[in-house]
């Protein structure tokens, strides 16, 4: 009887701790200056920058897991088209407006049907965004890491407005979250998935306030340079609860998982974008997806880059500038 109470105490004392940190509602800690308005729809928080010098160009953003809208804003800080940027719902938003009252305008959309968390449930917003927001006449859609599965999932639930002919829009799948592809290491398999998810709150709240030097030994982060050191400090505090944090890894695994390569083909135009090494995402399963795709859609290619990891953005930014320029 007591080896039972030395085991059951334990184990019960870790899953409250582990409730602890799935349940609480974490306080905001990073924030950046923004030139735009912010709007909000339900629990998604939305950047919007007008374009300028008479470009047409719209260019909607959407960042990847445990990432927030900051991670957009020096790569398209020169560009004059219209910016648009998507965050992760029950994300904390990241901005602050510079220059006038930092009022957000709630946006008056229809309900959200899916599950708070998941990809479908972020491609239902963006799909909104693209449809009521955007004003150019040509779009460019980019989607960064679980982003580029938000934009696909986008397409498959807008078909109609991702393949108009008088609005044409244009994808940009950037180290992404793709169908039939994996993650990094076992992380895809059922019962480390599980594990993984389990424990996630509790190291995400032991990490919560990494230090600059601990981060620098995550694998993720090599290359490194002061923006990625920067913005990378905060992956462990933009969610709102770590809660939703499990939530968008189960939904990253079922989607890859359930998938089909079709899904390439609601967009005419797709740009995959590979880092050298991937310590996030399963390089090896990623190319094979897009190859697939490119099968069944010629307007799909693919890019190799090199000296680059998962955040492609920020450690070969010319590369994606290029994209869009």
């Amino acid at each position: 009887m007591v080896s039972f109470w030395a085991v059951l105490v334990p184990l019960i004392l870790i899953h409250a701790y582990r409730e602890y940190w799935a349940r609480r509602q974490l306080s905001q800690i990073h924030h950046a200056k923004f030139s735009g308005e912010l709007m909000q729809a339900g629990n998604t928080y939305i950047a919007r920058r007008p374009a300028s010098n008479g470009s047409t160009h719209s260019i909607v953003c959407f960042p990847g897991f445990l990432e927030d809208m900051r991670y957009f804003q020096d790569l398209y800080k020169d560009n004059n088209a219209e910016l648009i940027f998507v965050n992760n719902a029950n994300y904390h938003c990241p901005f602050t407006v510079e220059g006038v009252s930092n009022d957000i305008i709630n946006v008056d959309w229809p309900t959200n049907p899916y599950q708070l968390g998941s990809i479908e449930h972020d491609g239902f917003y963006l799909g909104l965004v693209l449809d009521k927001l955007a004003t150019g006449d040509n779009i460019t859609v980019h989607g960064h890491s679980r982003g580029g599965a938000v934009v696909l999932e986008t397409g498959r639930q807008y078909p109609t407005l991702t393949h108009s002919k008088d609005r044409p829009v244009r994808a940009i799948l950037e180290a992404a979250v793709l169908p039939q592809a994996r993650t990094t290491g076992n992380g895809s398999e059922p019962i480390p998935h599980r594990i993984n998810c389990y424990f996630m709150p509790i190291l995400f709240g032991l990490l919560r306030n990494i230090s600059e030097q601990r981060l620098r030994k995550m694998p993720m982060m090599r290359p490194s340079n002061e923006l990625k050191n920067h913005l990378c400090r905060s992956i462990f505090s933009v969610a709102r609860s770590y809660d939703t944090c499990v939530k968008n890894v189960r939904s990253i695994v079922a989607w890859q998982r359930n998938t089909k390569f079709d899904v390439y083909n609601n967009y005419p135009s797709l740009t995959v974008v590979l880092g050298q090494r991937d310590s996030v995402l399963d390089n090896k399963s990623m190319l094979a997806s897009a190859e697939q795709g490119q099968a069944l859609n010629s307007g799909l290619s693919i890019i190799k880059t090199e000296q680059t990891n998962h955040f492609i953005s920020l450690e070969q930014p010319q590369i994606i500038r290029a994209l869009t320029d």
